[in-house]
């Protein structure tokens, strides 16, 4: 993978091993208020940011409820996660040891900055990026590709400069739609997912490295 210049991060089920736990909250909050939720409609959703979700299973189950109330019971639930629970992706801290200094690096997410920084800050990964584009910091969320654009505008970089690292459907259709390459992450919570619009389709994140920079240590420009 040649002229690639940054690196934009996914971070739910990229650096967080979080997609499993995610589901099981999920569960708690959609039950407490009448929503039968499936894993197979779960997993439709991965990488939107949370009012889109709980506003469309709402109206996808005809339940006359309140979105933010619903938000607001899930975000306790989320905040204990988030700080205590959700597991890092394996090797996350080797690999961006390594690309550190040699490409600049983003997170791009749905997640909201609080819920976000709370892991960010318990593993000391804010260290690592030059740039940070949340959820709540745009009016729309993948696959819209304007968290994306955002980041790379941040990074100083051009779309075609820049490689998303993602898990989710909606975050392979916004790397496509901001005009960016693609590493997708396989792992057993996607494992079903169509990965043909990948670049590269990863399942350790060690494997990262390798295609972007030759002898295992000069970037490939």
């Amino acid at each position: 993978m040649t002229n690639i210049s940054a690196i934009i991060w996914d971070f739910d089920g990229v650096l967080i091993d979080s997609e499993p736990y995610h589901i099981e909250a999920e569960f708690e909050t959609t039950k407490r208020f009448g929503v039968p939720l499936t894993m197979t409609v779960a997993k439709q959703y991965f990488g939107l940011k949370l009012e889109d979700y709980f506003r469309d299973l709402a109206r996808r189950y005809g339940k006359n409820v309140a979105v933010e109330d619903m938000i607001r019971a899930h975000y306790e639930t989320l905040r204990k996660y988030y700080r205590e629970i959700f597991p890092l992706v394996p090797h996350v801290i080797e690999v961006l040891g390594r690309l550190k200094g040699r490409f600049l690096m983003a997170v791009g997410t749905s997640r909201e900055k609080e819920l976000a920084m709370l892991a960010l800050e318990r593993f000391s990964l804010v260290r690592f990026f030059d740039a940070i584009v949340f959820g709540d910091e745009a009016k729309k969320g993948k696959p819209d590709p304007e968290i994306f654009l955002r980041a790379a505008s941040r990074l100083g970089c051009a779309p075609e400069e820049t490689v998303v690292v993602e898990d989710a459907e909606s975050g392979f259709r916004a790397a496509r739609a901001a005009g960016m390459k693609l590493i997708a992450r396989r792992g057993a919570h996607n494992a079903d997912y169509d990965f043909s619009t990948a670049d590269f389709v990863v399942e350790d994140l060690r494997e990262i490295p390798p295609l972007l920079m030759k002898n295992g240590g000069e970037r490939v420009v």
